[in-house]
Order: structure tokens, then sequence, then C-alpha cells
């Protein structure tokens, strides 16, 4: 069924999402001005303002779709972390200045222009090809928006696709540019190969302790204690207050009456469905279908259906949108084809082809599921009640190990861990949900400094003090002797492989028999054909593929194997150049091609509007609406 629902919804969704982001502009190399700021906008593009609440909402409804996909909830600070903060305001900033420019030289469209290009866009079609108003209300009340308000990002969007397209359909690909890059994409070659016996031909002679000592000098970087940092953390988690939360029998059984459909399993069917223009045409399918003269699939091809169209999946009643299609669909025998239907959206023909029978649950079996549901309902609005008083106690001067045993909450003092989050021993030193986000913020604060909870896992929060630093000291030579002399003959080993290597490279070249050199190098020659550049077969890696594209024929060379152990020596055996490409495979290729250079004159488009226009950045607005104002104090 969701296949289905992204079959009917995709190409007006995707309209809507473009008109929001239509497409991603670099902000670097605009210069920032910080002065004449009032609070309430994070940018500035000509005479246009970025309000502080526009950006807040887009970035959170990204966010919103980030976390959907994710299937986890993603955070403020994630955003900030992996730059999504700054891509969304640079995609504003790139359409703003779009509308903008629009304004300066007047250009615009009427509602009116508009609404007539709403109905005339085949995305908003109906079974009968027509401007589906249902299926428009439908959308506005999936997305929560008004008409007026849709109307108003489609105006947007049309006229940012008038500058879109004006662009977009300069763009020419070039011949040459097509034919370099189907050479470099398509060109083959052969490469023989062999590994060699590390083990056999090189030996590493034992180091005294000069040589360790100064091997130790050069690398004492790669010898030093990690920062340790001594810190405590307030912690309360919905899983925690769980444990304190009380549910009664009389709780539970409310709770599973009030909820009972939600614990048993639904009857599911495999639906097939073909949609029809009207209804003469599904009684003629019908017909053919009853008397056998035709079957079902066959059918759904001569009405333009592909089999991804006809097929609905194994759904539950309650998953069909259409109630008249869904009380056929859940009466009808395995196999058999049902009347026509006339349903809201389309005229449809239905047959069952797979039926799931439900079950109805009792309430002994799902009474921990219900226990575990309702005691997880109200340790979530406990969390929020403890937070508020945590948050009292720290206005109040309260400690957190004062705070932690009045109010029941898990408080742990760290003598010392590292960045990853270990102890001086090795063992990890908390034990609560993504302990990396309160590890990060310990690494970014200084002792003494107040800080805001940070957010662990899905349900938790946690109040960090920092103590002290540890900073990195260098290890005593004696103590890392260890380490110094297996870091030393691995360094050497591979100096040695290298230079072995470059010996039977270099006796390749000079034409020796292949296999001869292999078999002196304790290797078994090896080979592969065709091999492209975006190929690494198996016993070469990327750069050994590297190595081999950058060769002539009969050229030879060596890369390091994947374990970086000892290294392979291939040579060239044979070159083909890339012929003329099959109609479909040329037609990606240009494609790729002219969707690359279209995205790049875009870009340089807008961020040559950007520079006329002007554009002004208030990073210390951006950073009180992200919370990047609180994570740094």
């Amino acid at each position: 069924m969701l296949d289905a629902l992204r079959r009917g919804s995709t190409g007006i969704v995707a309209k809507i999402l473009l008109s929001l982001l239509i497409v991603s502009f670099a902000v670097s190399g605009i210069a920032d001005v910080f002065t004449g700021y009032t609070r309430g906008a994070v940018a500035t593009v000509g005479d246009a303002k970025i309000s502080s609440t526009d950006y807040d909402r887009v970035l959170r409804t990204e966010l919103d779709g980030i976390s959907a996909e994710a299937e986890r909830r993603v955070t403020m600070e994630d955003a900030r972390r992996q730059g999504i903060d700054r891509l969304v305001l640079s995609k504003m900033i790139g359409q703003t200045a779009l509308k903008e420019y629009a304004n300066q030289i007047n250009l615009g469209l009427s509602q009116d222009r508009v609404v007539a290009n709403l109905f005339s866009d085949p995305g908003f079609a109906g079974p009968d090809g027509k401007f589906s108003r249902t299926g428009f209300n439908d959308l506005l009340n999936r997305l929560g928006m008004s008409e007026s308000q849709f109307l108003a990002l489609r105006l947007d969007d049309d006229l940012r696709q008038h500058f879109s397209s004006a662009v977009l359909n300069a763009t020419v690909t070039p011949q040459a540019m097509i034919d370099i890059e189907n050479a470099y994409k398509n060109e083959t070659r052969d490469i023989e190969f062999f590994k060699i016996d590390a083990g056999q031909k090189v030996s590493v002679p034992e180091p005294d302790d000069a040589k360790l000592q100064a091997y130790y000098n050069d690398n004492k970087a790669s010898f030093m204690t990690p920062e340790f940092r001594k810190f405590n953390v307030l912690v309360a988690t919905a899983g925690d207050l769980k444990k304190e939360v009380a549910v009664t029998d009389e709780e539970l059984k409310a709770s599973y009456e009030a909820e009972k459909e939600t614990y048993d399993t639904p009857e599911k069917r495999r639906v097939q469905q073909i949609s029809f223009k009207d209804k003469a045409a599904a009684e003629a399918a019908r017909d053919a279908l009853v008397k056998g003269t035709k079957n079902f699939m066959d059918v759904a091809k001569e009405n333009g259906a592909k089999e991804s169209d006809v097929n609905l999946g194994m759904v539950a009643k309650s998953q069909l949108i259409d109630p008249k299609i869904a009380e056929v669909a859940f009466t009808l025998d395995r196999d058999a084809i049902s009347e026509v239907i006339e349903g809201r959206f389309a005229t449809v023909l239905l047959r069952v082809i797979e039926i799931s029978p439900g079950r109805t649950s009792t309430f002994e079996e799902t009474k921990e599921k219900v226990r575990d549901k309702l005691a997880t309902a109200k340790a979530t609005t406990l969390l929020q009640e403890k937070v508020d008083l945590v948050e009292e106690g720290r206005n109040a001067g309260k400690t957190k190990k004062q705070i932690g045993e009045e109010l029941k909450l898990r408080y742990v003092e760290v003598p010392a861990a590292d960045k990853d989050g270990k102890s001086p021993e090795g063992t990890a030193v908390l034990d609560i949900p993504t302990p990396e986000r309160v590890t990060r913020l310990v690494f970014r604060t200084e002792p003494g400094t107040l800080t805001e909870p940070v957010e662990i896992g899905s349900d938790g929060y946690a109040w960090v003090e920092v103590l002290g630093i540890d900073a990195p000291k260098e290890k005593p030579f004696e103590s890392v002797k260890a380490e110094v002399k297996s870091a030393f003959l691995d360094s050497e080993r591979r100096r040695l492989v290298k230079e072995y290597a470059d010996k039977l490279v270099d006796r390749l070249k000079s034409g020796e028999d292949f296999a001869k050199v292999a078999a002196e190098a304790g290797g078994t020659p090896d080979k592969v054909e065709t091999v492209k550049r975006n190929l690494v077969p198996p016993g070469l890696t990327e750069e050994a593929i590297d190595v081999a594209f950058s060769l002539p024929l009969g050229g030879a060379g060596s890369a390091l194997t994947v374990d970086r152990g000892t290294r392979v020596v291939l040579k060239i055996t044979k070159i083909t150049p890339a012929g003329e490409l099959p109609p479909s495979e040329k037609d990606k290729l240009i494609g790729d091609l002219r969707r690359g250079l279209q995205n790049d004159l875009l870009i340089a488009y807008v961020t040559n509007l950007q520079e006329r226009l002007g554009v002004s950045i208030n990073d210390k607005e951006v950073a009180r609406v992200t919370g990047a104002d609180v994570a740094a104090n």
C-alpha cells in the first residue's frame, strides 16, 4: 500500500519540496556583514530579510524529513555537526536572491496564471485526466496547508522555474566533453598481477635500543597519553524512570480495551487492482476476464498499467484509502474477479491472490506489552517534570549530586575519560544511551562552565560539569618500548617491501618474463581482463587500479594490498579504447553530463546574483536559532 501511495503522490509532493529547496547554493565566498542587525533576521539578501522564524521552520521541517528517513531522531546538535543548518540557510539565500531579483525587474505572475498552471499540471490530475479537486484537498490536508498558503508557495515556485528554465534550457553538452567522458569511463585494461610473499622475501633485522630510541624520538606524537577529563554527569531518561512508575491492573485493562485493535493481528490480503477510464470499459474487461478470454495482467497492460501499478501489496483493510474498494477487497473470495467498483478516485476491478487470516488478542497474552506502553507514557511525562525540577535546583544553586539524591536520578562521577569515553584502563565510563554526545560536550567545554542539558538517546537528558583537564603527556620510552618496536618493525617492513617491489617492477619493465618474476617473489600469477576505472576486481585495490590506469601498455607498477601487509606487482597487457556507446548508454552519459553542467551553471548564476544583490549573514542570530550559542558556552 505504501508503494501505491507513493505512486499517487510523489509527483505533487516532489514539486512542493522543489519549491522549498530548489537547489543547493554555496554561501562560501560571500562577505558576511555583522552590523546593523536586529534580533529576528538571520540573513539579508538585497532588501529582503530571511526571518529567524522562517529559518527555524524550514530547518526543523528538513530535520523532520531526515529523521523519518533515518528512522531515528536527528537533533539540532546533529544538524550543526553535519552542516545541515548552513545548507538549509544556503538554500534559502539562493531562493530569496531569485525572488528579490524578480521583484527588481518587475517580473511576476498573476494568481490567475498560477491557478491555470495548477489546473493544467498532470501531477494534479485524477483518473479522468482532469484536475482532481478531491485529490488536491487530500494533499492540502496531508501537508497541513490552506489553499492560499499552497498557492503562494506555488507562485514562488513558478517564478523560480522561469529563471531556472531559462538558464537550464540553454545548456549544451559539447561533443568533445562526451568523447572525453566516454574515453575516461569506458576504456578497459587487462592486468597481470601477483602478490609478494613478504614473509619469505623480506626480513627486518632485530632493532637495537639505539634504533628504537631514534624512532621514538622522531615519532613522539604517536606515543602520547590521550587528554583525559574529569567530570560529573546527572542523567534523566524515560528508561530509568519506568522502573519507578506504577501501573495498576485497572489501568492495564482499561488501556487494553480502549486500544484492543492495536494488539490484534488484522487480516491481510494481497490485492491487485486495474483502473479504467469509465464504467463501460471496466464492464467489458470484466466480461472478458470472467469468460476466460483474457487474463488479469493482459487486461492491465491493455489499459496502460505496469505490474507495479497493479499490485497494491499485502495490506490490511485500514490501509486502503477508498472505503468502497476496501469493503469489496475484504469480502472477495480468493482469485475471484470483483464487480466493477466506482471508487472515490477511479473505476476499478479487483482481484485478491493471497489471504492471511487475522487473529484476536487476549488480555493475558498482551498484558506486558500494555504495561510497557503505559509505563513508557507515564515515564515520558515524568521525565519532563524531572527536567523542570533539575533546572529549578540548578537555579537555586544546588549541586548536581544534591539534585540527583532529591529527585532519585542517576549521578555519575568520572575521574578520567578520553575523547572516546574510555578510562585510562580502556573501559567505558558511561552506561547511558548515546554516551558519545556527553563525551563530545565534555571535550568542548572548559572547566567551571555552566552547560545546557544534552539530549541522550531518544528520551533522555544529561547535565555535565567539567572539573579538570589532564593534558596529553609523553609516555616514557621504557613504558612503550614494546609499542615502539612493533611500530618500527611495521614501518621497516613496508619500506623494505616497497624497495623489493620497485626492483621487481624494473625487471618487468626491462622485459623479463612475468611468470618467472612472480615465482621468484613467492607469488602466483593472476590476471583480470576488461577492467574499467570504476571497478575493483578481487585481489586488487583502488590504489592498484589507479596505478594501472596511469601506466602505458606494457608498463608495470605496484600498490599496497588491502591489509597493507605486502604489495601487489602488476603489468598492463592490453589497453582497449572506449568504443561507440549503444544509444541507451550514450543517452544516459549525455544526461548525466548535462545535469552536472546545469547544476554548475545554475549555482554560478545564483552565486553571481547574490554577489550583485549583496548578502549579509547574522551569525549570532543563526547561532541563537540553532542552539550553537548555548553549546559554545
